[in-house]
This record gives structure tokens, C-alpha cells and sequence, in this order.
């Protein structure tokens, strides 16, 4: 079927072109026959004007190409992994390290899971306050607060404070020093420069 008989044949069922030998021809060609069917369908389908049920027959075509269709039967393949001995005994092994890899997650998570649903109140350093009745919030709403129970020992905070004072006259020595050593620098550089230069 040529180009122009299939743009003839779009023109036809469009009303655009009454062609007498192409009805002819459409009575003896099955082929233009079914394209003559799918035009005409796609024609209604864009105006909106299917019926509620169409009748598409492709049982037949279906079969007929199922028929048409070569029989494929090929050998099962073998692994070629047995031919090989070193690949073939790591291929095992790998498997059972991931079973092993799975069972042993599993055992860590019920062991984490396991001491974190048993651990007491009493190893953790904050305490969650006793909450004091409010008066004046709605709602049945309550304030939540966390506070620290421990009390640090005075000798603690006088050792604190003697480490601070440390680092600080630490500090304040290295600060000094390095003043210094940037106006012996200086003091350096400007000795070393001949009077000459500088007033250039």
C-alpha cells in the first residue's frame, strides 16, 4: 500500500475527497478494508462518538501470531561454577556467611534491645523533677521540667577554679612572650635595612 492511497484514504473518511475507484478498491483490499475500520474508529473516538461497547475481534490475530511464533526450546544451562574448583567452594561459603552475618545482627539487636528495656533510672546523672501543681493552666496541660539532683562538692568547684586561673596566667605568659618576640622582630628588621633604603 502506497503513501498516497493511505493519504486517499484518510481524505475519504474525512469528507474531504469522494474517490470512486479507491471504494472500489477498498471493497477487494482487506487490508485497506481494516484501515478504512481504524480510521473511522479513531474519527469517533476524537468526536466523542463511540458506542458504550466495542466489538475489537483480536482473538484471532492474537492466535494467529502466537502460531506464527517459533518454538524456543533450549538446554538448561550448567553452572560453570563447578568446573571451576576454587569458585566453586567460595560460592557455598559466601552463603553461609550471610546466614551467619543475618543471625548474628539479629542476636545483637535483641541483646541491644534486651538492656536497653531493662536499664534502671538509677545510672542515668539527670532526674526528671516532681512536677508542682500550677494554678491558672488550662486544659489539663502541665509543665515539664528536668533538673539535676546531684550536688557537686565544694572541693570540686575550688579545684575547677584553681585549673582555671592556670590556664589563664598560662595564657597571659604566652601572650607576653610572643608581643615580645614580634618587637625584637621588628626591632631586627629595622637594624638590618641600611638608613638609605628606608628614605627611598
Amino acid at each position: 500500500m502506497t503513501q498516497s492511497k493511505i493519504e486517499n484514504l484518510s481524505a475519504l473518511v474525512d469528507g474531504e475527497q469522494t474517490d470512486s475507484k479507491l471504494l472500489d478498491e477498498l471493497a477487494s483490499d482487506a487490508d485497506l478494508a481494516a484501515r478504512w475500520q481504524s480510521y473511522h474508529l479513531i474519527k469517533d473516538g476524537l468526536r466523542n462518538e463511540l458506542p458504550d461497547s466495542l466489538n475489537l475481534n483480536i482473538a484471532d490475530a492474537v492466535a494467529e501470531a502466537i502460531e506464527k511464533e517459533p518454538a524456543i526450546v533450549a538446554p538448561k544451562a550448567e553452572r560453570k561454577t563447578k568446573n571451576i574448583p576454587l569458585w566453586g567452594n567460595v560460592v557455598p561459603l559466601f552463603r553461609q556467611g550471610g546466614q551467619f552475618a543475618i543471625a548474628a545482627s539479629v542476636a545483637v539487636a535483641v541483646i541491644l534491645g534486651y538492656q536497653q528495656f531493662n536499664q534502671t533510672t538509677q545510672d542515668s546523672d539527670l532526674n526528671i523533677a516532681p512536677v508542682k501543681a500550677i494554678t491558672g493552666i488550662q486544659s489539663g496541660m502541665s509543665p515539664v521540667s528536668l533538673s539535676q539532683d546531684r550536688a557537686v562538692p565544694k572541693a570540686d568547684v575550688a579545684e575547677q577554679r584553681r585549673k582555671l586561673n592556670a590556664l589563664f596566667a598560662d595564657h597571659q605568659q604566652r601572650m607576653m612572650l610572643k608581643t615580645s618576640d614580634d618587637k625584637a622582630a621588628v626591632e631586627k628588621e629595622t637594624e638590618a635595612t641600611p638608613e638609605g633604603e628606608e628614605q627611598k
